[in-house]
């Protein structure tokens, strides 16, 4: 039982050795995305040193010396750009350009989620924090008024106005 228990960590250890030396590169000495940690003191080989701390107080900044320059702390991912969130304005009014209160409006994102807007007084309504990027159903209902298109798909790129509603006579 010993001698097995003893053969499996010795194994795990091998292991160990065998994948940190991995992740150095050869050559022209190219090291990718590696942290240097562990806890202070001196590491030198060749016409290299590094000197180290605990913790890395200095994460995140650039130590620069000669010819060569050290980023401390850890990195992250490159993410790509995300989508830019806009605005969608516009107006239900009757025929005559009389604005109509009290309507509901609907927008309905890519992904399937609905929000809801109620004109004002005037007939306005406005719906912030659209992600740019997709095509949006936006309905108009109304108990009184009828409109001749209520349903409109919308390619939103930028902030949109004018997505106006016109009731019937």
């Amino acid at each position: 039982m010993r001698q097995t228990l003893f053969l499996t960590i010795l194994t795990a250890v091998f292991a160990l050795l065998c994948s940190s030396a991995a992740a150095q590169s050869g050559g022209d000495f190219e090291i990718t995305r590696s942290v240097i940690a562990g806890g202070g003191g001196d590491t030198a080989g060749g016409t290299f040193g590094v000197s180290g701390t605990k913790g890395q107080p200095k994460a995140g900044t650039t130590l620069t010396g000669g010819a060569f320059s050290l980023t401390g702390g850890f990195w992250h991912p490159e993410f790509g750009p995300t989508a830019a969130l806009v605005s969608v304005t516009g107006r239900v009014s009757t025929a005559a350009g009389v604005g109509i209160r009290n309507v509901t409006i609907t927008i309905t994102a890519p992904n399937g989620s609905v929000r809801r807007a109620v004109t004002g007084s005037l007939g306005f309504f406005r719906f912030d924090e659209v992600e740019a990027g997709g095509n949006y159903v936006i309905t108009v209902n109304s108990r009184r008024y009828r409109f001749p298109q209520p349903t409109r798909v919308l390619q939103v790129v930028d902030n949109v106005a004018d997505v106006n509603f016109t009731a019937l006579d």
